[in-house]
């Protein structure tokens, strides 16, 4: 195989020779397997769990689990002899890839309004979010349609530069969210005696690095000339990332619940309480229900009244 990989993406699509290698065979259908069963239990936990469908950390997990689909379904046409013209495979593999990767993103920048209220630093977050989206994908897109048009070399060349670049891009983007959230929620667990606080911090630091490797894991796949291993890995990388997006909820919520010592404020200036009252205070306003993989039995874990 080569260790260029943007020839392995062209030279795939000229070659269709997936189908008579056995271990990749194997290797792609386990990856489509773990993705699109990921993605079908996460749109349905979505949708079950919260009862008020509206708002940025509803519709983007909602759009991020959605986009796996049709990015897995994409490489397969394109990959494999289907018959299907590579324009359409194409389509389908960008389209969901932008709703995936951007829509991860901002389900990490709204997650990010529970424990912060810094206007500044999250209208920061979401522009760098919109301009890599702009920088990378848009560029990303055009190269990919291009490596498979008649006289290609240039687009492929190009192709081969972005895709790389890409992928380093927004895992440091990912990680940049992640370690404000992290560092916003040590503030928040400081004000927060009560219960267990280092506990629920040690888990939440060994979920944001379970996410941080399996986000090195792709782009290592990249470096190394695998492009259609990750094409594939991607997908169902996202989904377990997603699927840990509810863990860091449930364990964020178990936070938010536990009693407030004196008059303590959060970092913003908003009293904790007040914002939670709104919004889950009792199980009819609550603005999503708990799965069934939240624990909040624990008295710690009640909300409290001001």
């Amino acid at each position: 195989m080569t260790s260029n990989g943007a020839f392995d993406f062209t030279d795939s699509l000229s070659h269709n020779n997936f189908a008579e290698n056995q271990v990749r065979s194997h290797l792609f259908a386990a990856f489509a397997a773990i993705a699109w069963y990921n993605a079908i239990e996460l749109i349905a936990l979505c949708l079950a769990s919260f009862k008020r469908r509206h708002g940025w950390y509803f519709w983007s997990l909602l759009v991020s689990s959605g986009g796996i689909i049709p990015n897995c379904l994409g490489y397969i046409l394109l990959f494999f002899d289907s018959g299907v013209t590579p324009y359409v495979s194409i389509t389908m593999v960008v389209s969901g890839w932008v709703m995936m990767v951007t829509g991860q993103s901002v389900v990490l920048w709204s997650r990010l309004h529970l424990v912060m209220q810094n206007i500044k630093i999250l209208r920061a977050v979401l522009g760098m979010i919109i301009i890599d989206m702009i920088v990378f994908q848009f560029p990303t897109i055009v190269l990919m349609f291009g490596s498979v048009a008649p006289i290609s070399s240039a687009f492929t060349t190009g192709y081969n530069v972005i895709e790389r670049v890409q992928l380093i891009a927004f895992c440091i983007q990912e990680f940049i969210i992640s370690s404000i959230y992290v560092y916003e929620t040590i503030k928040l667990l400081r004000l927060r005696p009560q219960g267990r606080p280092n506990g629920i911090l040690r888990q939440l630091l060994i979920i944001n690095v379970v996410i941080l490797v399996l986000d090195i894991a792709v782009v290592v796949t990249e470096w190394i000339g695998l492009y259609s291993v990750q094409a594939l890995l991607k997908p169902a990388i996202y989904s377990v990332k997603l699927k840990l997006e509810y863990a860091i909820l449930g364990k964020l919520v178990a936070i938010a619940r536990a009693p407030l010592s004196g008059s303590d404020l959060l970092s913003s200036g908003w009293e904790l309480d007040d914002t939670l009252r709104n919004q889950s205070s009792n199980a009819s306003s609550r603005k999503y229900s708990l799965p069934w993989f939240w624990d909040v039995s624990s008295p710690s874990q009640s909300t409290s009244t001001p």
